[in-house]
């Protein structure tokens, strides 16, 4: 056989294993498509998450990821999930970390209550933090924490060098001190004020105690005599508005009252009534016998 011959036959060997492949990978995704649903979800980001990872419904595996793709400032993933899953609202979809080095997969938890997804429904999906994303910010945090302990220690060194740390320990102990010394001066005193309050709640109880009921009648005479003042109160509004009342109409003119207060000449007749009434009394007391004239028969 000829070179020529081994490289035809080679190539065309080639060529059938590629056709096979391609074949039994369409035949495998035309099966799996007549038995899985589609599912688009919404994530904020995915952490490195491909196509074909696994897809894991209440710790089971029912699907695969399809593809992703962005969309604005989130990712959209379509999920290859068995016919069998149905996605209501109560489910959570979200992408976590199944291993020590970053593995993920997307968990599905699922749940058969809640209102049912339709085809095209986009579903919000959860971004759950995993080991690696936990490293890096506890090295953010470490950081933190070194700057924080490299200002302590210069604060430390800048009080150790005017000597103020030690000025301001001293006096933190002769506050203590004296402090303490206060308490102890005081400690007789502050005895006697708590046997004082404990006499003076003893006295209080014990004449408090047996007398509920006096208590409860005094409450209810308190009761009483606030609503008879509230009574009261309405009645003197009432006799207020009348005497208002009257004011204003002796005000106006109305009435006899009024027209004697509001009547100049009828004020000025009285007055005059009133002297010659004043001059008969006068003239009766100084000459009886002119008004009285007594026979005796």
């Amino acid at each position: 056989m000829s070179r020529r011959t081994e490289i035809q036959v080679g190539i065309t060997v080639l060529v059938a294993l590629i056709v096979l492949l391609w074949g039994v990978t369409w035949l495998k995704d035309l099966t799996l498509r007549r038995k899985v649903h589609v599912w688009h979800v919404r994530f904020p980001q995915t952490g490195g998450l491909g196509a074909s990872d696994e897809v894991q419904v209440n710790g089971i595996r029912k699907g695969a990821v399809d593809k992703l793709r962005l969309a604005g400032d989130q990712v959209m993933v379509d999920l290859a999930l068995d016919a069998d899953v149905h996605l209501t609202t109560d489910c959570r979809v979200a992408i976590r970390n199944v291993g020590l080095m970053g593995e993920k997969v997307i968990a599905v938890d699922l749940r058969t209550t809640g209102t049912p997804y339709a085809d095209r429904d986009t579903i919000s999906g959860v971004y759950e933090l995993g080991m690696p994303e936990v490293m890096a910010n506890l090295g953010g945090t470490m950081q933190a924490v070194d700057h924080l302990a490299s200002q302590l220690d210069h604060v430390a060194t800048a009080f150790s060098k005017n000597g103020d740390l030690d000025k301001t320990m001293a006096n933190f102990r002769v506050t203590s001190e004296q402090l303490q010394q206060t308490v102890a001066e005081n400690r007789k005193l502050l005895h006697q004020t708590l046997e004082d309050l404990s006499q003076t709640a003893a006295t209080t109880k014990e004449l408090t105690s047996g007398r509920e009921a006096q208590f409860k009648r005094t409450l209810d005479s308190f009761e009483r005599a606030s609503q008879n003042l509230e009574r009261l109160s309405g009645r003197l509004d009432s006799l207020r508005a009348q005497f208002q009342s009257v004011a204003s109409k002796v005000d106006r003119g109305n009435g006899s009252l009024g027209q004697l207060v509001n009547d100049p000449k009828l004020y000025d007749d009285m007055r005059a009534s009133v002297a010659a009434l004043n001059a008969l009394l006068a003239d009766i007391k100084a000459n009886p016998k002119k008004y009285i004239n007594l026979k005796i028969f």
